[in-house]
């Protein structure tokens, strides 16, 4: 009896191995041997060796642990939950009541469910055989409802992060004399105009299911739902541009703000402002993969499938535009941080800048740091100025593209640098080099483009001349241009693009 209670306890709770830490090769060999690798029977083998489940018995234990799936996801998504201090809730002395805010943060976080796992089948679907016998749904079906359900419930959990953000920054922040009205504006947006869009289409997702679970049709619906989002995310993805400047700069000035995100990331779990802001531009920019998944779900001749890929252009016309005015915002943001002097900019190339290719800080030979702007009519290289509001002083004339000529040369001695007219600069890395150098490949590209624009438009005004000549005369221009503003280490990719415009006239 002893010895049956001694082995049970060895079993439960065995003794750790000296040196455990070490690689299995490193470890000293022992002359124990287990029982269970001495066990030859027959069933051992079995039991080893188990049968893939069929589909079925799957998708029967899927079902008949359901209830049980639904008590543990509950647990756990309330250990992921995010439970506000009081501390957090009473920042602002006009702030809303702390149990009024308890509340609506429950309330959200009940109605996102973030870290349960959704699925139509085990959510939605009700399809009872012995109502209807002959309801039998194909794999295709299932994915197309699956898609569909995915589609609605990221506008679920979009309008919740969306209610988080008014609900503990926004009211907070309105009156606290923090900020004033436009600035609000500009971080925040219109968060009720958006609330009420996408919760229109949330509602019209669910009117369209049957007592089955079951949606028929949901393309016309996305298609006339698309429209209502131009004129609010065109406002929005331009207007946060202008946010993460506004927020950087009170974070750094104002010590209320900071008190105030200090708060607010002291609960468990938190999340940052910015995060709540961005919500709206990480959502824009996944629907025409959602639209797309719908499609790849839906049979040729189905009614959606006309109706999707009309959505699916025009969302992605949207993005465009949106891209558009983001770089415009952005291109115009970076201009108002450089303070011009008409005798380093005389040909206004900051001033008639429409794109910003890239900026980023550089450093010189002797470590002192640059502040530098690559706009699409010219590189501007600029130091930071002491006042809280970040701003530049050129600290050079501004170099228009047709004067740019970039070496990189390794007679410099320079592992991570490039030479810029009579400048030496130097980036943190080889990635931040090969940035810099593909960045003002482009600027060269659209300088050509433009060239080439030039030549053809001149070609169609002068008189009707032979091809001989008038290749002659494009190889002429092109070759004059190519010796007077760029380097060496460019001129191999203008030529590749020389040759291939040549050869098409």
């Amino acid at each position: 009896m002893y010895d049956d209670s001694n082995n049970k306890n060895k079993d439960a709770f065995q003794e750790p191995r000296k040196k455990f830490w070490l690689r299995t090769r490193k470890r000293p060999k022992s002359d124990a041997i287990s029982i269970s690798s001495m066990d030859i029977s027959i069933d051992s083998d079995i039991s080893k060796k188990k049968k893939r489940r069929r589909i079925t018995e799957v998708a029967s234990s899927i079902f008949s642990s359901s209830t049980l799936g639904s008590k543990q996801r509950n647990s756990l998504h309330r250990s992921f939950t995010i439970q506000p201090s009081t501390p957090d809730l009473s920042f602002v002395n006009n702030e809303t009541d702390t149990g009024t805010l308890k509340k609506k943060h429950k309330n959200n976080i009940e109605n996102s469910n973030n870290f349960t796992i959704k699925s139509w089948i085990l959510d939605v679907a009700n399809i009872n055989t012995k109502d209807k016998p002959n309801y039998v749904l194909s794999r295709k079906e299932i994915k197309r409802q699956e898609a569909i359900y995915e589609l609605y419930c990221g506008e679920n959990v979009f309008i919740s992060d969306l209610c988080v953000l008014k609900d503990f920054y926004y009211e907070p922040l309105l009156s606290s004399g923090i900020f004033n009205s436009d600035e609000l504006v500009t971080v925040f947006g219109d968060i009720t105009q958006l609330i009420e869009i996408h919760s229109r289409l949330k509602n019209e997702l669910i009117d369209l299911r049957d007592k089955y679970g079951f949606t028929e049709t949901v393309g016309s619906t996305i298609l006339n739902w698309i429209p209502t989002l131009t004129k609010p995310y065109l406002e929005r993805c331009r207007t946060q541009i202008w946010a993460k400047h506004l927020l950087d700069e009170k974070r750094s000035t104002n010590k209320r703000f900071q008190s105030f995100l200090k708060k607010r990331l002291e609960s468990p779990h938190s999340v940052d402002l910015w995060t709540y802001i961005d919500v709206a531009r990480s959502r824009i920019v996944k629907y025409p993969l959602l639209i797309k998944e719908i499609l790849r779900h839906t049979v040729v001749t189905h009614i959606d499938q006309t109706f999707l890929k009309e959505a699916y252009d025009l969302i992605s016309n949207l993005l465009k535009n949106i891209d558009k005015t983001m770089g415009d915002a952005e291109c115009q943001l970076a201009r108002s941080k450089i303070n011009v002097k008409l005798d380093y900019d005389s040909t206004k190339c900051i001033e008639s800048a429409t794109e910003l290719i890239t900026q980023g800080q550089l450093k010189d030979t002797r470590g002192m740091k640059f502040q530098c702007f690559l706009f699409n009519t010219g590189f501007a290289i600029t130091r930071g100025t002491r006042s809280a509001s970040k701003r530049y002083n050129l600290f050079c004339p501004v170099i228009p593209k047709e004067q740019i000529s970039i070496s990189t040369d390794e007679e410099f001695d320079i592992c991570y640098g490039f030479k810029i007219g009579d400048h030496i600069l130097i980036t943190e890395d080889g990635h931040g080099k090969r940035h810099w150098i593909d960045s003002f490949n482009k600027v060269h590209k659209c300088s050509i483009n433009s060239i080439e624009n030039v030549i053809d438009s001149e070609k169609e005004n002068e008189e009707i001349l032979t091809p001989a000549k008038t290749n002659r005369s494009t190889r002429l221009s092109m070759n004059k241009i190519s010796e007077n503003n760029f380097s060496l280490t460019l001129k191999r990719s203008f030529l590749k693009q020389k040759r291939n415009s040549v050869s098409l006239i």
